[in-house]
């Protein structure tokens, strides 16, 4: 009988990932082929392989990224959620609700998933290390995706225990 020497796949992931940000992020890719699909079939390929099973996962988006990348980013088996910009009722001014929004359904996730051993943040924006800090409080190992080395603030490339780069572009 033949064994398999690979890597147990005992770990169970959650992918919470910023759209804006890592559209935001992208490196100038010159006149190559732009295919979000592509950039997550990659790294998701890449992580299940070198970390373990992902378990879900969420795509926080504003509309008009949800409008454009929405039916690519749907047909990859991935969660939606649109997080519209609201008017502050003390400046009157447009507020973006992506980052707060993550934060919260991430506290809960990381509380309710039950068997969870990984936190794949994707986005490298600093305003993300409360939700970092709380998952590794709570014994989770914390994957960062980000566009970029230059997108990721050094406060989480601390405290991450492995990053992983996203690229959409065709192959």
């Amino acid at each position: 009988m033949f064994k398999w020497r690979g890597k147990p796949k005992t770990n169970k992931i959650i992918v919470l990932a910023d759209l804006e940000n890592l559209n935001a992020n992208l490196p100038p890719m010159g006149p190559v082929g732009f295919s979000f699909s592509a950039g997550f079939d990659r790294v998701m390929k890449q992580i299940a392989n070198e970390v373990g099973a992902i378990e879900d996962v969420f795509v926080f988006s504003p509309p008009h990224l949800v409008q454009l990348f929405g039916e690519e980013i749907y047909r990859q088996g991935f969660t939606i959620i649109a997080c519209p910009k609201i008017r502050s009722k003390e400046s009157g001014e447009e507020v973006d609700t992506v980052d707060q929004t993550l934060i919260e359904f991430g506290k809960k996730a990381i509380r309710q998933t039950e068997g969870l051993t990984h936190l794949c943040l994707g986005s490298g924006d600093k305003d993300f290390a409360p939700l970092v800090r709380e998952a590794t409080r709570q014994g989770l190992r914390i994957l960062i995706l980000a566009s970029s080395p230059q997108s990721l603030s050094t406060e989480l490339i601390k405290l991450a225990d492995q990053v992983f780069l996203f690229s959409p572009v065709e192959t």
